[in-house]
C-alpha cells in the first residue's frame, strides 16, 4: 500500500500527521508498504526529510505527487478547498474532520466518494476517544496560558496578573465543560493562582477529578443560575463544551458575557463545530482575537497546530493502531476494533453519521451495513 503525508496548508497549522518514529513503526508492520512524505514536512517542529528517510520514508516534492499516488492519506486537519480536487473514490483519507461545521466538506466527501476515517469520532476500547482526548489535552492547557497573556492590556485585556500578587486578587476564571479539554484548562488555571469555577451538566462525572476531591475548583450545576452565579465579576471565561459528531449548543449568551468584567477574555474551544457561545466566530492564528460585548474574544478552531510538536507526537501515537490496520488489513477491519466503528465518516457518496446527514439534508449510509 502507498501509505502518504502532506504538509498542512491551513493557517498556521504546523502539525504532521505522522512522526518519524512511527513511520518506522508502521514500516516495520509490512516493508512491502512504501510511505512517502512531501518535502519539508515537520520542518518546521524540528523534523526534517532525512529524519523520514532513515524510518523507511520516500520524499516527494510537492502535495500534487503525494495527493495522486496514496492509497492512504493521513492527515491531522480536515482537507481544505484548495485540496478537495485532490479527493477521490480509490483513496482512504484518514484525518481530523469536524463535519458539524462544514457542508462543504461534506459535500466534497460525498461528491469524490472518498473513504474517509476520522480519528475524532474513534471512541476507543475505554469509550474515552483516545486521538481527540490528546488534542484535547493539549487545547486545554493552551487555552489556559494564553488567556493568561490576553489578559494583559497590550492584547485588550483589562491587565492582570492571573495569580494576583501580595495584597492584590486573583482572576476569576471560568470553565464551562468538564470534560477533557474543560479539566485540563481548569489544571492549569490552578496552577497559575486563579479563581477556578467549572461548570457541568454531568456533575458526578467530574466530582471524582483530583482538582475537585482537593477543593481546588469550584464545581457547579450548569444551569441558569449557576452560569449567572459564576460568571458575575469573572476576568476569564473558556468554553470547553463537546456533543460528538454535531453542533455545539449555544449555552452562554451575550446576557451571560455582559456579567463578566469588562477586558476579561473569552475563550471558546468548541468553535471548531460552532461554538458554545452566542459571540463566537471562528478566527485565524494570524488575527485571532476580536472584542465584543468589551470583552477579548478568541476563536481559533486549530489551537493544536501551533503547539505542533508535542500535539503530533501524541496525535501520531494515538492513531498509529487504527493506521496499522487500515494499512495491513484493510478499513473494514479497522472499523471492527474495539470501539472504532463511530470512525467512518463518509463512504461512497453518502455519510455515515447519521446526525450529520440529518442536519445537511445528505444521503445516509449505516456503517453496519458495511460490515
Amino acid at each position: 500500500m502507498n501509505i502518504c503525508v502532506p504538509k498542512e496548508i491551513m493557517n498556521h497549522e504546523h502539525r504532521v500527521g505522522l512522526v518519524p518514529s512511527d513511520v518506522a513503526l508502521l514500516k516495520d508492520s509490512n516493508p512491502s508498504h512504501k510511505i512517502y512524505i512531501e518535502d519539508g514536512l515537520g520542518s518546521s517542529i524540528g523534523y526534517n526529510n532525512n529524519d523520514y528517510e532513515i524510518a523507511g520514508a520516500t520524499v516527494l516534492k510537492n502535495a500534487k505527487e503525494i495527493w495522486e499516488c496514496a492509497d492512504l492519506l493521513v492527515k491531522c486537519k480536515e482537507p481544505t478547498e484548495e485540496e478537495f480536487r485532490f479527493l477521490r473514490k480509490d483513496m482512504v483519507l484518514y484525518s481530523f474532520l469536524d463535519l458539524a461545521y462544514s457542508s462543504e466538506l461534506a459535500r466534497a466527501l460525498i461528491d469524490s466518494k472518498v473513504t474517509s476515517i476520522c480519528g475524532e469520532t474513534i471512541a476507543g476500547p475505554m469509550g474515552n476517544y483516545p486521538i481527540l482526548s490528546a488534542m484535547s489535552e493539549v487545547t486545554g492547557k493552551f487555552a489556559a496560558q494564553h488567556a493568561a497573556t490576553l489578559l494583559a492590556a497590550n492584547y485588550g485585556g483589562r491587565g492582570m496578573l492571573i495569580g494576583g500578587c501580595a495584597g492584590v486578587s486573583p482572576a476569576k476564571a471560568v470553565v464551562v465543560g468538564g470534560g477533557v479539554v474543560g479539566m485540563n484548562a481548569a489544571k492549569v488555571l490552578v496552577g497559575m493562582g486563579a479563581d477556578v469555577w467549572v461548570l457541568d451538566i454531568d456533575v458526578c462525572k467530574v466530582s471524582n477529578h483530583p482538582l475537585v476531591i482537593n477543593n481546588q475548583v469550584k464545581l457547579l450545576y450548569s444551569n441558569e443560575n449557576s452560569i449567572a452565579e459564576a460568571l458575575k465579576g469573572a476576568d476569564i471565561l473558556i468554553g470547553a463544551v463537546l456533543i460528538t459528531a454535531t453542533s455545539t449548543p449555544k449555552i452562554i449568551t451575550r446576557e451571560h458575557l455582559r456579567m463578566m468584567n469588562k477586558g476579561g477574555v473569552v475563550l471558546d474551544v468548541s468553535v471548531d463545530l460552532g461554538g458554545c457561545m452566542e459571540t463566537s466566530k471562528q478566527t485565524t492564528h494570524d488575527n485571532p482575537t476580536y472584542i465584543e460585548e468589551d470583552l477579548v474574544h478568541y476563536g481559533v478552531p486549530n489551537i493544536p497546530g501551533v503547539i505542533a510538536r508535542t500535539s503530533s507526537i501524541t496525535y501520531s501515537y494515538e492513531s498509529l493502531p487504527y493506521i496499522k490496520v487500515i494499512a495491513n488489513q484493510g478499513w473494514k477491519e479497522m472499523l471492527r476494533m474495539p470501539g472504532a466503528i463511530g470512525g467512518l465518516n463518509a463512504y461512497n457518496g453518502s455519510i455515515a453519521l447519521k446526525s450529520i446527514a440529518k442536519a445537511f439534508n445528505m444521503p445516509y449510509i449505516d456503517t453496519t451495513s458495511l460490515l
